[in-house]
Formats: C-alpha cells, structure tokens, sequence
C-alpha cells in the first residue's frame, strides 16, 4: 500500500483536448495500478454525463465496502483546467474528494489517468493518496495496449 503524499502531482503527459463527456459514458475495467490499495482501485466503473450546460455532471459509481454490497457514487462538473474534481458519497457521507486528470485515452479502448484522493472520513481523514491506473472498455483485455507503453515504462504499474 503507498503512504500518504503531501500534495497532488502533475502527471507528465495530459490529454489537451480532452471530452469528459465522451470519457464518462459506460463502462470502463482497471486492469493495472502504480499502487496497491485498501480498498482496492482494481474496480469495474460505471460512468455517465447528466445533465448539460452548467447542470452538466459526470458521474462514475463502483462497488464498495464489505463484500461490496454498496456503492460509491463520486460526481464532478466541467471545469476550465484539464482536470475534473469529483466529490465522492457512499450513501449520504462524503468519503473523499478526489481529482482525475486524464493523461492517455481514445475513450473507445484504453485509458491511462491519474487519481489524488483526499479522504474526507473515517480513520485516514486529510491524508492525501495518489495513483495512476490503466482503464479498458473490454472487461476480456488484460494488457497495456501498446500506445500507452511509452507512457507507462516508469510508473510500475502491477496488474489487477
């Protein structure tokens, strides 16, 4: 498990042009993560975009908690920098703020992003987690594609 930073990085490559919205519409498969955690980020999403104009939410949920009878719903609305801050709720508390900058996608196949979580409950409260997490449109696809492998080279991502 990675300890706690004292701030969130910028990752090296970002996607300059980047569509939250055709990023945040079905499902996406983490298959590989720099850092192994608890809970784990190893997590099938379900992403989505409500709303539109200045009511426009992304939306991405997974299963959480024991046995992952629950879920957590993490939400962000558009913003100016290449970055979306989602706001993260199981049930009525918030969990962590967490920000997402996408670095690699072509939103159809792979992803390669960077989170950093701050936890807002429980025993870690203020600590400030990051990752870097490598995302697939098809559950069956367990590789780093290639157009992400000169991306990926120095961040020892380990399989999920």
């Amino acid at each position: 498990a990675g300890g706690s930073i004292s701030e969130c990085k910028t990752p090296a490559s970002v996607v300059d042009d980047f569509s939250a919205t055709k990023f945040h519409g079905g499902t996406w498969y983490v298959t590989h993560v720099a850092n192994q955690t608890d809970p784990t980020e190893c997590r099938t999403l379900t992403t989505s975009t409500t709303g539109s104009g200045k009511d426009k939410t992304y939306v991405v949920q997974h299963p959480f908690g024991d046995g992952d009878k629950e879920t957590l719903r993490c939400t962000a609305q558009p913003e100016q920098q290449k970055r979306l801050t989602f706001t993260c709720k199981n049930g009525e508390t918030v969990t962590d703020t967490t920000i997402f900058i996408a670095m690699v996608t072509d939103y159809n196949d792979y992803a390669l992003y960077y989170l950093c979580t701050t936890v807002k409950s429980g025993s870690n409260e203020g600590k400030v987690y990051d990752n870097y997490l490598v995302a697939r449109r098809d559950g069956s696809k367990k590789d780093i594609p290639a157009a992400l492998k000169t991306y990926t080279n120095n961040l020892g991502l380990k399989s999920c």
